[in-house]
């Protein structure tokens, strides 16, 4: 089953989205860290969970995870 083009560009928005908030929440987070404890670097932590959140968005937007129907 192929994505009609309104719906790739529909996913394609929503991927965009959610890496410009990740990225935000993460330089607020990288600042928060250099104003309390700039010893230690937490903020990868956040950044190594997100990774592969947005990895499979990305893969969900590009549709890699639709169901092929059989005979198609």
């Amino acid at each position: 089953m192929s994505l009609s083009p309104e719906e790739r560009i529909r996913r394609g928005r929503a991927v965009r989205l959610h890496v410009i908030v990740a990225l935000f929440a993460l330089l607020v987070l990288i600042a928060v860290n250099a104003i309390t404890s700039s010893r230690y670097p937490w903020w990868l932590w956040v950044l190594i969970a997100w990774m592969p959140l947005i990895a499979a968005h990305t893969a969900w937007a590009m549709g890699l995870f639709e169901r092929r129907r059989e005979g198609s």
